[in-house]
């Protein structure tokens, strides 16, 4: 339902209060089920303008002895029900562009404050519900609003998901890559661990199927639509992965060389190269090979040792499969990669790329998506390692969305990965991260996030996703929906799996009494223990040794007849106030035990 600008909102919450200016303020919170991140309204000259709790406080005027003095029976405290105060960050409107602007002028104080309706929260933020070029990644969290990203810009503008290890991103990618398989995307996964296999099987597990009602979804596979490959040979019915090895150019084999060569064996590689085209129509790395070895420049040895070991891959034949196998229209190409060694795994990374970035530059294969598991593995970082597949997922970053070839980039570690290729992400789905490295890393590299925002993205629960970029004018939290396939990414069980464990029932909380209003001048704060100079003063005067107002006045008089006596005066004092603590007490003194009862003229004031 499309927002009206005559709609009125609902719901009072609370009033604006103290110092407000046009893109913050404060308000008091009447409607007690508010909550932090919930979405309130408030008109303005321009109509009704979007705000974000990003605060809430209870204030109250008691101070600690107040609150010590409410303590119940068997010292349980009573609740004292404080004012709540919360601190709202404005969001903006939509101008008749549909433009979002934010208020030029502050708003009024004692201005009414309310909860925003779901209309309005869409039309602002931009959640448009686009079932048709949209992907359903969720629900708006503390809402039943369904979030749509833009597949267009999902594709054109690329993709990073990052989220520390079991924080949820595979799960969140496989979601995505649903969602691409519904709309006939085509989508090739770099998947170094085996975890999108899955996909070709529908969703069995119970608890996400228990939720999957409140989320809309049914459980389905795609194995009609996903094709896997792999560079092991005989691995079930994946198709065996071999790359075209006929032709290279000397710079092509450079680019997959993990050993750095020097001028002279890089000019070596190119003159043999030269040599070879002169004469050969098709020519392979075995070629090369043989031909180095009959050069006489000593500089072909580690040209040759390289060459060898590329080959020792088995990775390059003369039929190797072609991009138009890969990328079709509604195909999801798995590229397995489990169990291939990490500098095979480059090496496929890097040519397998090159390879798709060409043919989709050429127009021989359909605009496509890219999405590469572990991605801090093969574009690491400056300082923290190599890759040979780092330039041309560099290069597809930056230059992708001139061709149609997206790049989905995920990663547990952000800050080990490129921070030119995160940047270049417009759409960003950020799971629970604690490392502080990581955090910084993020912020540094995500448009929109702040300080405050890293801090929440540590609070994360887990299957809540804080959503940054591509349409909307805001980051979002939202609660990742449930996989229609089956997750591949699940912890493996070491003792006992989910069903093991017993539910935890919590103890039955303590009766509480709720004080709203407490009135801090009938709070009688707790009695404090006498000192000794009040104890002194009390035994004093009971006894007829001097007649004074106050503890002072005694201790001075006691210390001057002290002195005359040639006695220690504190010592003097000490023994007075032992007899207060022990027996003159303050109230139903102990006087038939006190040892000076007999000359007391208290104790013979009682008796008469």
């Amino acid at each position: 339902m499309p927002y009206s600008a005559g709609e009125e909102m609902e719901k009072l919450v609370g009033l604006i209060y103290g110092d407000v200016g046009s893109t913050k303020f404060n308000f008091t919170v009447e409607d007690q089920s508010l909550q932090k991140f919930d979405y309130i309204a408030l008109t303005h000259r321009e109509g009704y303008v979007l705000a974000q709790v990003s605060d809430i406080k209870r204030y109250s005027d008691l101070s600690y002895d107040s609150i010590k003095a409410l303590y119940g029976k068997n010292n349980i405290p009573k609740i004292v029900g404080g004012d709540l105060s919360a601190h709202a960050e404005v969001i903006g409107y939509r101008d008749e562009r549909g433009v979002l602007q934010s208020p030029k002028t502050p708003f009024d104080v004692g201005q009414p404050v309310y909860k925003a309706n779901e209309n309005l929260i869409r039309h602002v933020l931009g959640l448009y519900a686009d079932k048709k070029g949209g992907a359903y990644i969720g629900l708006l969290k503390g809402h039943d609003l369904p979030v749509y990203l833009s597949i267009d810009t999902i594709v054109q503008k690329h993709l990073c998901i990052l989220a520390k290890t079991g924080g949820g991103k595979s799960y969140a990618c496989g979601v995505i890559i649903e969602e691409l398989m519904k709309k006939k995307v085509p989508v090739v996964i770099i998947d170094t661990h085996g975890e999108y296999v899955s996909m070709v099987r529908p969703n069995k597990n119970k608890k996400e199927l228990e939720n999957a009602k409140r989320f809309n979804v049914v459980p389905k596979g795609y194995g009609d639509q996903i094709v896997e490959y792999t560079p092991i040979a005989r691995r079930g019915n994946a198709i065996r992965l071999t790359l075209n090895g006929v032709n290279l150019e000397a710079k092509e084999i450079l680019d997959m060389l993990s050993a750095k060569l020097s001028g002279p064996q890089i000019g070596v590689l190119y003159q043999v190269v030269k040599d070879i085209k002169e004469f050969k129509q098709t020519y392979t790395i075995r070629d090369i090979i043989e031909a180095l070895n009959l050069a006489k420049s000593n500089a072909k040895w580690n040209v040759i040792a390289s060459l060898e070991a590329l080959e020792s891959t088995g990775l390059f034949s003369e039929k190797g499969i072609s991009p138009q196998q890969i990328v079709k229209k509604g195909q999801c190409s798995i590229i397995n990669l489990k169990g291939v060694p990490p500098d095979v795994q480059d090496i496929v990374v890097a040519r397998l790329t090159k390879e798709l970035f060409e043919a989709r530059k050429s127009g021989q294969i359909p605009p496509f998506m890219l999405i590469v598991e572990e991605a801090h593995n093969y574009c690491p970082e400056r300082g923290f390692g190599n890759a040979v597949s780092s330039s041309i997922l560099r290069t597809v970053a930056s230059e992708g969305r001139k061709f149609g070839m997206g790049l989905g980039v995920i990663s547990q570690r952000p800050a080990k990965v490129d921070k030119n290729v995160i940047s270049q992400c417009n759409t960003n789905i950020i799971l629970k991260i604690t490392n502080p490295n990581d955090l910084r890393a993020i912020t540094q590299s995500v448009e929109g996030l702040t300080s405050d925002t890293a801090d929440e993205i540590q609070r994360l629960q887990v299957g809540v996703a804080l959503v940054a970029g591509g349409s909307l004018t805001k980051p979002i939290m939202v609660e990742i929906r449930p996989r229609e396939t089956d997750h591949g990414g699940r912890s493996v069980t070491i003792i006992s799996g989910e069903d093991g464990f017993k539910e935890y029932k919590p103890p039955k909380l303590p009766d509480e009494k709720v004080v709203k209003h407490v009135d801090v001048a009938q709070v009688e704060p707790p009695k404090k223990s006498p000192t000794k100079a009040e104890h002194v003063h009390r035994v004093a005067n009971r006894l007829g040794w001097v007649s004074t107002a106050t503890p002072d006045e005694t201790i001075a008089i006691l210390t001057k007849e002290a002195k005359k006596m040639k006695e220690d005066p504190f010592k003097y004092l000490q023994s007075l106030a032992k007899l207060g603590e022990k027996y003159c007490h303050e109230k139903d003194p102990n006087c038939i035990r006190c040892p000076m009862n007999e000359k007391c003229r208290y104790r013979l004031r009682k008796r008469r």
